[in-house]
Protein backbone atom coordinates (compact mmCIF):
# COMPACT_ATOMS: atom_id res chain seq x y z
CA UNK A 1 0.00 0.00 0.00
CA UNK A 2 2.70 2.44 1.09
CA UNK A 3 5.63 1.38 -1.31
CA UNK A 4 5.15 4.31 -3.60
CA UNK A 5 6.68 6.22 -0.42
CA UNK A 6 10.89 6.89 0.06
CA UNK A 7 11.91 9.01 2.39
CA UNK A 8 14.23 12.06 1.66
CA UNK A 9 16.57 13.35 3.82
CA UNK A 10 16.16 17.65 4.09
CA UNK A 11 15.96 20.46 6.13
CA UNK A 12 12.43 21.63 7.46
CA UNK A 13 10.15 23.99 6.69
CA UNK A 14 8.12 26.71 8.03
CA UNK A 15 4.67 25.21 9.36
CA UNK A 16 1.96 28.30 10.64
CA UNK A 17 -1.03 25.99 12.68
CA UNK A 18 -3.61 26.37 14.42
CA UNK A 19 -6.04 24.09 15.84
CA UNK A 20 -10.15 24.14 17.54
CA UNK A 21 -12.04 21.34 18.76
CA UNK A 22 -15.23 21.73 20.54
CA UNK A 23 -18.75 20.39 21.28
CA UNK A 24 -20.57 22.58 19.59
CA UNK A 25 -24.09 24.11 20.73
CA UNK A 26 -26.35 21.05 20.45
CA UNK A 27 -24.17 17.84 21.81
CA UNK A 28 -23.21 17.24 25.51
CA UNK A 29 -19.77 16.09 24.89
CA UNK A 30 -17.15 16.48 22.06
CA UNK A 31 -16.11 12.91 20.52
CA UNK A 32 -13.59 14.55 18.33
CA UNK A 33 -9.76 14.45 18.79
CA UNK A 34 -7.03 15.49 16.58
CA UNK A 35 -3.21 15.29 16.30
CA UNK A 36 -1.25 18.15 15.09
CA UNK A 37 2.62 17.45 15.77
CA UNK A 38 4.57 20.25 13.75
CA UNK A 39 8.32 19.02 13.99
CA UNK A 40 6.99 15.64 12.57
CA UNK A 41 4.52 17.36 9.84
CA UNK A 42 1.75 15.05 10.86
CA UNK A 43 -1.69 16.12 11.74
CA UNK A 44 -4.96 14.04 12.09
CA UNK A 45 -8.24 14.55 12.91
CA UNK A 46 -10.70 11.26 13.79
CA UNK A 47 -14.37 11.82 15.14
CA UNK A 48 -16.13 9.45 17.19
CA UNK A 49 -19.04 7.48 15.37
CA UNK A 50 -22.59 9.07 15.29
CA UNK A 51 -22.37 10.18 19.15
CA UNK A 52 -23.09 6.98 19.70
CA UNK A 53 -21.32 4.32 22.47
CA UNK A 54 -17.74 4.76 23.17
CA UNK A 55 -17.33 7.32 19.75
CA UNK A 56 -14.89 9.34 22.22
CA UNK A 57 -13.28 6.81 23.32
CA UNK A 58 -12.70 5.21 19.58
CA UNK A 59 -11.38 8.64 18.10
CA UNK A 60 -9.25 8.97 21.14
CA UNK A 61 -7.46 5.21 20.70
CA UNK A 62 -6.59 6.03 17.18
CA UNK A 63 -4.70 9.71 17.58
CA UNK A 64 -3.31 8.26 20.77
CA UNK A 65 -1.72 5.65 18.59
CA UNK A 66 -0.66 7.69 15.81
CA UNK A 67 0.49 10.27 17.93
CA UNK A 68 3.00 7.42 19.34
CA UNK A 69 3.08 6.10 15.99
CA UNK A 70 5.01 9.06 14.63
CA UNK A 71 7.09 10.36 17.67
CA UNK A 72 10.81 10.51 17.20
CA UNK A 73 10.76 8.96 13.52
CA UNK A 74 12.91 10.91 11.51
CA UNK A 75 12.64 9.51 8.12
CA UNK A 76 9.32 10.04 6.41
CA UNK A 77 8.74 6.58 5.12
CA UNK A 78 8.74 5.33 8.51
CA UNK A 79 6.59 7.47 10.25
CA UNK A 80 4.08 6.74 7.13
CA UNK A 81 4.74 2.81 7.85
CA UNK A 82 3.96 3.17 11.30
CA UNK A 83 1.22 5.11 10.87
CA UNK A 84 -0.70 2.43 8.91
CA UNK A 85 0.26 0.38 11.44
CA UNK A 86 -1.10 2.08 14.12
CA UNK A 87 -4.69 2.54 11.87
CA UNK A 88 -4.42 -1.49 12.02
CA UNK A 89 -3.64 -1.87 15.39
CA UNK A 90 -6.60 0.93 16.59
CA UNK A 91 -9.07 -1.32 14.84
CA UNK A 92 -8.41 -3.85 16.67
CA UNK A 93 -8.34 -2.04 19.83
CA UNK A 94 -11.32 -0.57 19.05
CA UNK A 95 -13.19 -3.37 18.51
CA UNK A 96 -11.64 -5.17 21.81
CA UNK A 97 -12.85 -2.59 23.85
CA UNK A 98 -16.47 -2.94 22.25
CA UNK A 99 -16.51 -6.60 22.92
CA UNK A 100 -15.81 -6.09 26.57
CA UNK A 101 -17.83 -3.01 27.11
CA UNK A 102 -20.76 -4.54 25.20
CA UNK A 103 -21.24 -2.56 22.48
CA UNK A 104 -23.14 -3.35 19.69
CA UNK A 105 -20.70 -0.95 17.44
CA UNK A 106 -17.88 1.65 18.37
CA UNK A 107 -15.32 3.34 15.74
CA UNK A 108 -14.15 6.63 14.11
CA UNK A 109 -13.70 8.58 11.09
CA UNK A 110 -10.00 9.37 10.39
CA UNK A 111 -7.93 11.79 8.21
CA UNK A 112 -4.40 12.24 8.02
CA UNK A 113 -1.94 14.58 6.60
CA UNK A 114 1.92 13.29 6.79
CA UNK A 115 4.37 15.74 5.32
CA UNK A 116 8.21 15.06 3.88
CA UNK A 117 10.64 17.10 4.87
CA UNK A 118 12.04 20.08 2.81
CA UNK A 119 12.82 20.63 -0.35
CA UNK A 120 10.60 17.53 -1.33
CA UNK A 121 6.98 18.77 -2.25
CA UNK A 122 5.54 15.25 -1.52
CA UNK A 123 2.89 14.46 1.59
CA UNK A 124 0.62 11.66 2.00
CA UNK A 125 -3.22 11.75 2.69
CA UNK A 126 -5.20 8.91 4.12
CA UNK A 127 -8.72 8.82 5.39
CA UNK A 128 -11.49 6.40 6.05
CA UNK A 129 -15.11 7.86 7.09
CA UNK A 130 -16.64 11.30 6.07
CA UNK A 131 -13.71 13.64 7.75
CA UNK A 132 -11.70 15.48 4.78
CA UNK A 133 -9.13 17.52 3.44
CA UNK A 134 -8.84 20.46 1.49
CA UNK A 135 -6.35 21.91 -0.25
CA UNK A 136 -6.29 25.99 -0.72
CA UNK A 137 -4.33 26.87 -3.67
CA UNK A 138 -4.44 30.36 -4.83
CA UNK A 139 -7.82 31.14 -3.80
CA UNK A 140 -9.44 27.76 -4.76
CA UNK A 141 -10.51 25.39 -2.56
CA UNK A 142 -10.15 21.27 -3.27
CA UNK A 143 -11.43 18.92 -1.58
CA UNK A 144 -8.49 16.13 -1.14
CA UNK A 145 -10.72 13.06 0.09
CA UNK A 146 -13.77 11.11 -0.60
CA UNK A 147 -16.72 10.70 1.81
CA UNK A 148 -17.19 6.50 2.54
CA UNK A 149 -20.78 7.13 3.89
CA UNK A 150 -23.84 5.90 1.24
CA UNK A 151 -24.14 8.68 -0.86
CA UNK A 152 -20.57 10.15 -1.45
CA UNK A 153 -20.42 6.03 -2.49
CA UNK A 154 -23.41 6.59 -4.36
CA UNK A 155 -21.83 10.09 -6.08
CA UNK A 156 -19.79 7.66 -7.69
CA UNK A 157 -21.82 5.24 -9.67
CA UNK A 158 -23.45 6.18 -13.16
CA UNK A 159 -26.40 7.33 -13.08
CA UNK A 160 -26.36 8.83 -9.42
CA UNK A 161 -28.17 12.28 -10.33
CA UNK A 162 -31.41 9.97 -11.18
CA UNK A 163 -30.84 7.79 -8.43
CA UNK A 164 -30.75 10.67 -5.30
CA UNK A 165 -34.05 12.22 -7.07
CA UNK A 166 -35.82 9.14 -6.31
CA UNK A 167 -34.42 9.16 -2.60
CA UNK A 168 -35.91 12.10 -2.45
CA UNK A 169 -35.74 13.67 1.20
CA UNK A 170 -34.49 10.35 2.47
CA UNK A 171 -30.75 11.54 0.60
CA UNK A 172 -30.28 13.42 4.19
CA UNK A 173 -30.22 10.77 6.56
CA UNK A 174 -27.88 8.68 4.18
CA UNK A 175 -25.57 11.40 3.88
CA UNK A 176 -24.44 10.02 7.16
CA UNK A 177 -24.22 6.55 7.14
CA UNK A 178 -20.68 5.61 7.28
CA UNK A 179 -19.54 2.61 4.86
CA UNK A 180 -15.90 2.88 6.28
CA UNK A 181 -14.91 3.54 9.76
CA UNK A 182 -11.89 2.00 11.76
CA UNK A 183 -13.67 -0.40 14.02
CA UNK A 184 -16.48 -1.02 11.56
CA UNK A 185 -14.90 -4.47 10.44
CA UNK A 186 -12.32 -6.50 11.16
CA UNK A 187 -10.22 -4.84 8.62
CA UNK A 188 -9.94 -1.10 7.94
CA UNK A 189 -9.16 -0.09 4.56
CA UNK A 190 -8.34 3.84 4.48
CA UNK A 191 -7.79 5.27 0.99
CA UNK A 192 -3.92 6.70 0.97
CA UNK A 193 -2.51 9.02 -1.83
CA UNK A 194 0.65 10.76 -2.40
CA UNK A 195 -0.35 14.67 -2.92
CA UNK A 196 2.12 17.68 -4.17
CA UNK A 197 2.27 20.95 -2.00
CA UNK A 198 3.75 23.85 -2.42
CA UNK A 199 4.93 27.00 -0.18
CA UNK A 200 1.86 29.61 -0.02
CA UNK A 201 -0.79 25.94 0.00
CA UNK A 202 -2.88 25.71 3.36
CA UNK A 203 -4.48 22.87 4.24
CA UNK A 204 -7.93 22.01 6.52
CA UNK A 205 -8.17 18.81 8.41
CA UNK A 206 -12.06 18.85 9.74
CA UNK A 207 -14.57 16.34 10.90
CA UNK A 208 -18.54 17.09 9.24
CA UNK A 209 -19.17 19.77 12.28
CA UNK A 210 -17.23 22.27 10.50
CA UNK A 211 -18.23 21.24 6.21
CA UNK A 212 -21.68 20.42 7.40
CA UNK A 213 -21.85 24.29 8.59
CA UNK A 214 -19.82 25.93 6.43
CA UNK A 215 -20.00 25.98 2.80
CA UNK A 216 -16.89 25.47 0.74
CA UNK A 217 -17.05 28.61 -0.65
CA UNK A 218 -17.18 30.08 2.88
CA UNK A 219 -14.27 28.22 4.33
CA UNK A 220 -12.57 29.46 0.90
CA UNK A 221 -13.06 33.33 2.20
CA UNK A 222 -11.47 32.21 5.53
CA UNK A 223 -8.09 31.17 3.73
CA UNK A 224 -7.84 34.21 2.59
CA UNK A 225 -6.81 35.86 6.40
CA UNK A 226 -3.13 36.01 6.79
CA UNK A 227 -2.69 33.51 9.77
CA UNK A 228 -4.07 29.81 10.77
CA UNK A 229 -4.81 31.44 13.98
CA UNK A 230 -7.48 33.70 11.89
CA UNK A 231 -8.72 30.91 9.74
CA UNK A 232 -9.57 28.98 13.12
CA UNK A 233 -11.22 31.62 14.53
CA UNK A 234 -13.18 32.59 11.46
CA UNK A 235 -14.17 29.39 10.52
CA UNK A 236 -15.45 28.62 13.85
CA UNK A 237 -17.55 31.88 13.65
CA UNK A 238 -19.01 30.82 10.59
CA UNK A 239 -20.06 27.67 12.69
CA UNK A 240 -21.60 29.02 15.46
CA UNK A 241 -23.70 31.56 13.41
CA UNK A 242 -24.93 28.41 11.86
CA UNK A 243 -25.83 27.04 14.64
CA UNK A 244 -23.25 24.45 15.26
CA UNK A 245 -25.45 21.41 15.99
CA UNK A 246 -22.34 18.83 15.63
CA UNK A 247 -18.89 18.29 17.28
CA UNK A 248 -16.56 20.54 15.28
CA UNK A 249 -12.21 19.99 15.05
CA UNK A 250 -10.55 21.62 12.27
CA UNK A 251 -6.54 21.86 11.88
CA UNK A 252 -5.42 24.10 9.43
CA UNK A 253 -1.86 24.08 8.48
CA UNK A 254 -0.04 26.66 6.43
CA UNK A 255 2.98 25.50 4.56
CA UNK A 256 5.59 27.91 3.74
CA UNK A 257 9.56 27.77 2.37
CA UNK A 258 12.20 25.84 3.67
CA UNK A 259 14.28 27.25 7.11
Amino acid sequence: MLDFLFGSKGGSRRLDVATVSRRGLVRRDNQDHFVADRVRSFFAVADGMGGGQGGSEASEIVCANLAKAVDGKVEFSDRLRDAAKAIDASNDEIRDFARKAGYDQMATTLTLLAMDEAPSTTAVIANVGDSRIYRFRNGVAQRLTRDHTVIGELDRQPGAKAMKRELGSGINYLKHVLTRAVGIEPEVVPDWKKIEMRAGDAFLLCSDGVYGMVSDGELAKSFALASAADIVADIEKKILAAGADDNYTAVVVRVGGAQ
